[in-house]
């Protein structure tokens, strides 16, 4: 993410949420990221189950932002994302919104992470034959097929996109008359088509 090295705030050890063990490393670090600030970085891991997580947030508030990048290549789709907690993912032209909720936790991936986990939640959920063109879109964008933009809006403005083409992405400030339609519910997935077919689920 960045050349300077982080700075280690908090290294520990406790019980693992899942094996009961005393197991679970916690290392705290805070990362400076280029254009962008500091980030509070959380990783667990146990080292006897191998339960692994990671969580990223902003030491700063800012503006309301949203951030519009234009995807048209297999290079794009490598992009670095990093999502904080209270942001909301959208893709316009695949019906996709994914949406925080009141435990959600900021990461660090790529677009085509995204896209991946999107694909592997529609499997799980239909057949591939009720739902073959969508699922067949899914499987166009990832492998850059399909150009489609990609939305981070986010109300306290603690999102971020790494990239070396500034030009790709688009940065605007969301109007207090919209911030109203962004939701704080469960974190949910939802796949919308033609404007009446809508499905989601929990991520």
């Amino acid at each position: 993410m960045s050349s300077v090295k982080p700075k280690i705030l908090n290294e520990r050890v406790e019980k693992c949420p899942y094996c009961g063990k005393e197991a679970l490393h916690v290392i705290e670090a805070l990362h400076e990221i280029p254009h962008f600030g500091p980030i509070l970085l959380v990783t667990l891991k146990c080292s006897n189950c191998g339960y692994k997580h990671t969580s990223v947030s902003h030491v700063e508030q800012h503006a309301p932002l949203r951030i519009k990048i234009y995807v048209n290549s297999l290079e794009d789709l490598n992009i670095k994302i990093i999502r904080s907690p209270t942001a909301t993912i959208r893709i316009p032209e695949l019906g996709i919104t994914i949406e925080p909720g009141p435990i959600s936790q900021g990461e660090i991936t790529t677009i085509e992470g995204y896209l991946l986990r999107v694909h592997e939640i529609l499997k799980s959920l239909f057949n591939n034959k009720s739902h073959k063109d969508v699922i067949d879109k899914i499987e166009d964008t990832i492998n850059g097929k399909v150009s489609f933009t990609f939305i981070i809006e986010d109300p306290f403005g603690n999102s971020a996109v790494i990239v070396q083409n500034r030009k790709k992405i688009k940065k605007e400030t969301i109007p207090a008359e919209e911030l109203k339609y962004i939701k704080y519910g469960d974190a949910v997935l939802e796949m919308k088509r033609g404007g009446t077919y809508g499905s989601k689920k929990k991520v």
